[in-house]
């Protein structure tokens, strides 16, 4: 059996979640091919390659998110020719995106005989909510657009062979969307091996390797989804009460250098590290007081996992999906609301106050999140779809 999975770019908890699934799956025996649609990140080039062949479409991100129908149609075109030529058996989407551009596609040529897998990883429902607007013709055409959109998702979803929703909470957001799928699985980001080690930042290993200092990482791209102006305040008002904390930012995108100038303003750029990204950042994790993720909404949040996989606890908002289902599968996390600057403070501040938790969660990892599990998941959703 040929397994073809499509990802958006190997970057992040989903590329680490499909490269899994990817290795499993060569090992089981499979044929395995993998379309990657925009180019891939130097620092995670080694993503994806368990699979022959590696196809990478080399679409600009941005085309996505701001070039609109016409550019996601040429996409569609694209990939229909690639998957025609690859002819798999089964189609892996790796979200409600992919599934998208996925579904356009079988229409172009009229084929819509592949079996395809929608794998939600993300809180599609959050991120595709757009307040209407109402001052314009533009903005109608706008809300007219993402109403539009919206119902192809949900379409492309529906019309899936089967679904893959990576926590409990995000399958029952879609149930009440009326999403009643006759195949789901529900499975857990698998905490995958740590096998890099890169160097640190000399500042931040002058940070986590100095005991007169409590340093905090926060792990995500630099977008309005990760709320890192509300972690930045947060910060600032806790180091009001110890001057001794440090926070070190691992990420980049759009919003860094107005992240930056936020840090400038609020007069903290001493405490406040932009270290970029890194290919691992575990060996970061390990070392700090612990990890925060401050989004406004998730869909399972792999950094959370991560941290606790590496031996420390985390701070997260309480958003839809994700956080709150680690917290409580794993035991341990504090959780504050979303966008709450002073309850996040106060978070940080009540960290620094009580003594370090070293958390060992190794036997409810291995039992909930590990790639074994993971990859079974898959497999038997497959099985009942090419039986």
């Amino acid at each position: 059996m040929h397994i073809c999975h499509i990802v958006l770019n190997n970057l992040g908890g989903v590329a680490r979640t499909a490269d899994s699934l990817i290795s499993d799956h060569v090992k089981a025996g499979y044929k395995v091919s993998t379309v990657v649609l925009t180019d891939l990140d130097l620092l995670w080039v080694t993503t994806f390659k368990a699979a022959e062949p590696v196809i990478i479409m080399k679409v600009a991100d941005t085309l996505f998110y701001i070039g609109g129908a016409i550019q996601q149609i040429w996409v569609a075109m694209q990939l229909s020719k690639v998957i025609a030529n690859q002819k798999p058996d089964i189609i892996i989407c790796h979200t409600a995106f992919v599934t998208k551009l996925f579904y356009i596609s079988q229409f172009i040529f009229g084929n819509l005989s592949v079996p395809y897998i929608s794998y939600i990883h993300t809180d599609y429902i959050s991120e595709s909510h757009v307040k209407a607007q109402t001052d314009s013709i533009k903005a109608l055409s706008q809300n007219l657009y993402v109403s539009i959109d919206s119902w192809i998702n949900l379409r492309a979803i529906k019309q899936a062979s089967g679904l893959v929703f990576v926590c409990k909470t995000l399958h029952e957001r879609f149930l009440k969307l009326g999403l009643n799928h006759h195949r789901v699985a529900i499975s857990y980001n698998p905490a995958t091996p740590d096998s890099k080690n890169p160097p640190f930042n000399s500042i931040a290993d002058s940070w986590l390797n100095n005991s007169q200092f409590i340093t905090f990482v926060s792990a995500a791209r630099f977008h309005d989804q990760k709320d890192h102006k509300t972690l930045i305040k947060a910060f600032a008002k806790a180091s009001e009460t110890y001057s001794n904390i440090r926070l070190i930012l691992l990420g980049d995108g759009d919003l860094e250098i107005e992240m930056q100038g936020l840090v400038n303003s609020l007069a903290i750029s001493d405490i406040v590290l932009f270290a970029g990204s890194v290919p691992n950042p575990r060996a970061y994790f390990s070392l700090s007081r612990a990890v925060i993720l401050a989004s406004h909404f998730e869909g399972f949040g792999m950094v959370l996992l991560e941290a606790v996989a590496s031996g420390v606890t985390f701070i997260a908002s309480d958003c839809p999906v994700g956080p709150r289902e680690i917290s409580e599968v794993l035991k341990c996390g504090t959780l504050v609301p979303p966008s709450d600057v002073d309850a996040l403070a106060e978070a940080i501040i009540d960290h620094v106050k009580t003594p370090q938790e070293k958390v060992d969660r190794s036997e409810l990892i291995a039992q909930f999140f590990s790639e074994t599990s993971c990859a079974k998941n898959l497999e038997v959703l497959i099985q009942q779809i090419v039986k």
